[in-house]
């Protein structure tokens, strides 16, 4: 006795399996593929660039209304951290997207990040304090020759070890 699975299985040589559906029907004659994969790429490029657009769109309001300004938010100082009240003057402002949502995150002057509450409320108090320009550290240049030769006392620099240097002339000839 033949087995249904057998049957279905084994194809006889010279006979080419027909197309199916992804049901098990049967493909018309007349059938086209279709791949999608070029349609779904430009779905998820004209969502990320209305994405982009209303995030800009979101910060420059945002911006026009706190930069510079001294505001009272509550917010944590991390994801998952304690929620406080803060007074700060805001120098930035960013919407990053963190954990399926956005979060609105402001800097103050100290470049110290404040991660707003969701369903925050900004009281803005007046105008922010002035930034003061930050100083670059200048590395210490020393004129001491940094290895001291062998034999100096200690508390004795190098310099002073050293043999004077004398400026030599010239002859003009």
């Amino acid at each position: 006795m033949i087995s249904l699975v057998k049957l279905i299985m084994e194809q006889e040589p010279g006979v080419a399996p027909t197309p199916s559906t992804a049901g098990g029907q049967p493909m018309p004659s007349g059938a086209i593929d279709y791949n999608v994969s070029a349609d779904f790429s430009d779905f998820e490029s004209k969502i990320a660039n209305a994405t982009e657009q209303s995030k800009a769109a979101f910060l420059r309001n945002l911006n026009a209304r706190v930069l510079g300004k001294k505001v009272s938010i509550q917010a944590s100082k991390g994801y998952g951290q304690p929620i406080r009240d803060y007074v700060i003057s805001v120098t930035g402002t960013s919407l990053d997207y963190f954990y399926d949502r956005y979060v609105v995150i402001f800097r103050d002057e100290q470049d110290k990040e404040y991660f707003l509450k969701t369903g925050f409320k900004i009281t803005i108090l007046g105008q922010g304090e002035p930034l003061k320009p930050k100083r670059e550290k200048k590395p210490k240049v020393s004129t001491e020759p940094s290895v001291k030769p062998p034999g100096t006392p200690p508390g004795v620099s190098a310099a002073s070890k050293q043999p004077p240097v004398v400026p030599t002339q010239q002859n003009p000839k």
